[in-house]
């Protein structure tokens, strides 16, 4: 009996002793990470790490910030999960920063009056966030309509800038369009905190002097370039004279020719590190001119900077793409004296252009229209600068020489497959590196030798074989001028993807940091099987009752046994 008891007395002084030793322990440990932060994120693509620049960004912030999130409230699964990675990469921001970073879930449905609901929402609105309208089926099978913001409302102690986190790519499932959302959610934060932070935004160039569409036609571009940049409309004689520097200059669709005088402007603007959107046409051709009859002439109108574009590296074909995948356009089909009766038919000249998938610029954005594009080949072997190809036609092209006749009749001929057998054709093309200039080697009283570059420092070139990319339609003139919204198409009511992808060419041509990068990430959508969850659904109904049971069940078990032997023993 004595022997037992030193025994346990024993047994109590050791556990006391190993809880003294745990508690050192844990303490050191405390102190340690106190000293040393690091994180460890265990996931394959690693979609809780951020990257070097975000880091660098939010640990420089000087101003608080506070976050209303507005996607609150009883949700579907899908959009809870796109508000918990919401949070959770606000909670990895707050981590990293040197400020506070506050956040409030914010739910209007919650407003008990419907009066000042709509009222709210109206006020989101204006403040860029869009209510979403859903269609959610409930226990009894029939359908309710629910109303969510999908956006988050961003404010330092100045301003404020609006999120929109849900991504509507065409082509995509909602769950796949949901987890495209999770993928951009650091990089539409870090942009948003990048706007707020600006204390000088970047200047954008429009060119004037060689007949570039005026500031009604890129209107809608423009606007929405304001929201984070300033933009001017300069002659190239000014543009390296001014007293702004011109982050990027944008070259929409020139149709006289260019000047010697503009084009050394140009070039010693690329050679002293500016960047270049050229949208250029190589060909005459307007649906303008089908609306009055019902044919036209397409002709080569060239610009005199072939010779400019081919010294660095790309050469736009005097040819008309023609594409299987184009865009549907009304044709009247009634017979004469009928009733006029218009039929949708596939307008060959304005191809949808396709986007890889890999690209800052291009990743999951919607199907570009293009009108009367010409296609682009890469020309020298210049080793210093990068080619990526951004805008291509489909895998059934057909490429027309001009001079030709381009005719609406031609929606009325079935399309054969081997008339359409010419591979993808580049439309839009990405030039990064050193460039050579066209004027070197020149002898020309125009050049400055004082401060002529032969040689440019590293920068970059988007080539647009197509100036209607960034055209919006406009109606009627003075007072009752309406801008249309840019890549709408009033005919089929859909809306394409030419403003988000000429905007982000601009955020890529402006990026010196490598921030767009955050747009090519890449989180894995793992489906479940929903065939099988539904055939199986009892069985791991069970399993994942039962078995945890049945476990805790064995274990507690074994460790009455193994208590119960070790007493004996002792």
């Amino acid at each position: 009996m004595v022997k037992e008891k030193a025994m346990i007395k024993n047994r109590r002084k050791q556990d006391i002793l190993n809880l003294l030793i745990s508690l050192i322990g844990l303490g050191v440990l405390v102190l340690i990470l106190q000293v040393y932060f690091f994180r460890i994120d265990f996931t394959a693509e690693k979609r809780y790490t951020l990257s070097d620049n975000t880091k660098q960004l939010v640990s420089s912030l000087d101003k608080d910030l506070y976050f209303e999130i507005y996607l609150a409230g009883d949700l579907p699964h899908g959009f809870k999960k796109l508000q918990k990675a919401s949070i959770e990469m606000l909670d990895e921001l707050e981590a990293y920063a040197n400020v506070n970073i506050n956040y409030a879930l914010i739910n209007i449905s919650d407003i008990p009056n419907p009066k000042q609901r709509n009222q709210m929402y109206e006020q989101l609105a204006a403040r860029g966030l869009k209510p979403t309208s859903l269609q959610e089926r409930t226990t009894d099978g029939s359908l309710k309509q629910k109303i969510i913001v999908p956006g988050i409302i961003v404010h330092d102690t100045e301003k404020e800038t609006s999120v929109h986190l849900l991504k509507n790519v065409t082509g995509l499932s909602a769950e796949e369009n949901l987890n495209h959302s999770i993928e951009t959610i650091e990089f539409e934060l870090t942009k948003a905190i990048r706007m707020l932070q600006s204390k000088q935004p970047k200047n954008i160039a429009f060119l004037t002097g060689q007949g570039e569409l005026n500031e009604f036609e890129v209107a809608d571009f423009t606007a929405s370039l304001l929201q984070k940049y300033e933009v001017d409309r300069v002659s190239a004689q000014k543009l390296n004279h001014s007293k702004k520097k011109y982050s990027a200059l944008v070259i929409a669709q020139p149709r006289n020719e260019f000047s010697r005088e503009a084009k050394y402007q140009i070039d010693q603007y690329l050679m002293n590190g500016g960047r270049i959107l050229w949208l250029v046409d190589e060909v005459s051709a307007s649906m303008d001119s089908l609306q009055v009859k019902e044919s036209t002439v397409a002709f080569y109108k060239p610009l005199n900077i072939e010779d400019q574009l081919f010294t660095y590296g790309v050469r736009i074909n005097p040819d008309l793409v023609m594409d299987i995948q184009g865009q549907l356009i009304p044709v009247q089909t009634a017979l004469p004296g009928e009733k006029p009766k218009f039929t949708p038919a596939p307008w060959y000249y304005s191809p949808l252009l396709n986007a890889p998938d890999h690209h800052p610029i291009t990743r999951k954005l919607n199907v570009v229209k293009a009108e009367f594009a010409n296609s682009i080949d890469w020309v020298g072997e210049n080793a210093n600068v990068k080619k990526t190809t951004l805008l291509t036609s489909s895998d059934y092209t057909r490429l027309e020489k001009v001079p030709s006749i381009v005719s609406l009749e031609i929606v009325n001929q079935q399309p054969r497959p081997e008339d359409f057998a010419v591979s993808r054709k580049k439309i839009a093309v990405l030039l990064e590196g050193k460039f050579q200039s066209a004027f070197k080697n020149r002898a020309w009283k125009g050049i400055d030798r004082k401060s002529f570059k032969s040689e440019s420092s590293p920068s970059k070139m988007i080539v647009i074989s197509d100036g209607d990319i960034i055209k919006n339609r406009v109606r009627g003139v003075g007072k009752n001028r309406q801008i249309e919204a840019l890549g709408y198409d009033r005919y089929s009511r859909k809306t394409y993807g030419n403003r988000s992808f000429l905007l982000n060419c601009i955020d890529y041509l402006c990026d010196n940091e490598g921030w767009m990068e955050l747009r090519a990430r890449e989180v894995k959508l793992r489906m479940l099987d929903k065939t099988k969850i539904r055939s199986e659904r009892l069985f791991w109904q069970v399993v994942n009752v039962v078995l945890p049971l049945f476990l805790l069940l064995i274990f507690g078990v074994l460790r009455y046994f193994m208590r119960k032997r070790k007493f004996a023993r002792s």
